[in-house]
Order: structure tokens, then C-alpha cells, then sequence
């Protein structure tokens, strides 16, 4: 990976490049030191959930391009949950950095197809009946109240709410078991996306309500 990610940095005007995953953040990267980790974090994170509405509208989006005062970004799906980000200066020849950019982004393809098929999983021992009959009724109690709290959060950001939702339900999934217990905790998270003070407020009292 960090060798293809190379022959896309050596291109005129490339100032860096990346392999960014929703749950993983940035991982092979070959950036200027001048770029900030948070500002790669923000643009990851957008470029991952443009390219879920995208397929939620039924678009399989190729590549994205967006032009800043300073840099042009180009973003390549690699698969639904990663996205090959190329940073260049604004002047640059964004044709030939996109089009380098995507032949690369096979070969990276494959390399993660690879990797995939290498890992080996370890199966669990079957549960009892009546275990799994208590798992699926907390699973179905859990999974109405993340609906009833991703509604509250559509009326305070709109049809967003769905990509945005998604995005916190992994980073919370991967922070501890999915209870109930733990929704106050989620919708605490999902707080940070509503920037007006009085939905804000109003999406508090919902979940609360749900809760």
C-alpha cells in the first residue's frame, strides 16, 4: 500500500495521500507535514458519508473532486467503508492526479481483497435456545430505540441523519456492548452534529422521552 500510495505523492503538485476507513480513521498516509491530522479526519469522514448517500440514492459514485482556496481533494471509493484521499495544490493537473490516482486504487483493491481473504475467523460455540431467544428480544428492544433516536435526530439535521448515524453507531458499537444502557451515551455523541443550541435542546427532550 505505502508503495502505491508513493508513485501517486511523486506526481507534480500531490502534495499527499491516504487510505482513510469510517471505523479505523487514517491508515497508510504519505502526507506533507504541513497538513493537519484533524483537517484529513473531517475531510475522511465527509467523503465517507458522501459516498454513502450516494449509494442510498442508488449512485456508485467513481471520484469526487473538491477545490479549497489552497488544495484540490480527490476522493476514490475503494470499498463502502474506505476511500483513497489524494491532496494536490490548487494549480495542479487534477486530470492526471485522478486518473494516476485510479488506476492505483485497483491495484489497492486488490491488496485489500487479499488481506481479507488471508484472515482467518474463529467460530463460537453455539449458544442455547433460550439464550438466543433472550439476545434477540434485547436486540429488537435496542434496535427501537436507535430508530426512535435516529427520527429525533432527522428532525433536528434532516435526511442526513442516516449516513451521520451510521458513522456514530460503528465508533459507538466499537466502544462497549450495544445495551440500552448505553443509547444515553450514543445520543451524547450525535449531539456534536447539531450545531443550532435550540434543536439541540429539542433533541435532548425526544431521546429522553424515549428513553
Amino acid at each position: 500500500m505505502r508503495k502505491l500510495l508513493q508513485e501517486i505523492a511523486v506526481i507534480p503538485g500531490v502534495t499527499g495521500s491516504c487510505i482513510f476507513d469510517k471505523k479505523e480513521g487514517a491508515l497508510c498516509k504519505n502526507l506533507h507535514q504541513d497538513l493537519s491530522g484533524t483537517n484529513l479526519e473531517t475531510v475522511g469522514i465527509h467523503l465517507i458519508r458522501l459516498l454513502q448517500m450516494g449509494s442510498m440514492a442508488g449512485l456508485a459514485i467513481s471520484s469526487s473532486h473538491f477545490r479549497f482556496d489552497r488544495y484540490t481533494v480527490i476522493g476514490i471509493p475503494l470499498d463502502s467503508d474506505s476511500v483513497l484521499i489524494t491532496i494536490c495544490d490548487a494549480q495542479a493537473n487534477c486530470s492526471l492526479v485522478a486518473t494516476t490516482a485510479g488506476m492505483l486504487a485497483a491495484d489497492m483493491r486488490d491488496d485489500m481483497e487479499r488481506d481479507l481473504s488471508a484472515t482467518t475467523t474463529t467460530k463460537q460455540e453455539p449458544e442455547s435456545e433460550a439464550e438466543n431467544n433472550d439476545e434477540k428480544e434485547e436486540d429488537t428492544f435496542i434496535q427501537v430505540q436507535l430508530d426512535e433516536v435516529e427520527q429525533a435526530l432527522a428532525s433536528a439535521i434532516g435526511p442526513v441523519a442516516a449516513v451521520v448515524m451510521q458513522d456514530y453507531l460503528a465508533r459507538w458499537r466499537q466502544a462497549g456492548p450495544s445495551t440500552s444502557a448505553r443509547v444515553p451515551e450514543l445520543a451524547d455523541m450525535l449531539l456534536q452534529e447539531i450545531g443550532n443550541p435550540e434543536l439541540a435542546r429539542i433533541f435532548s427532550e425526544r431521546v429522553r422521552a424515549i428513553l
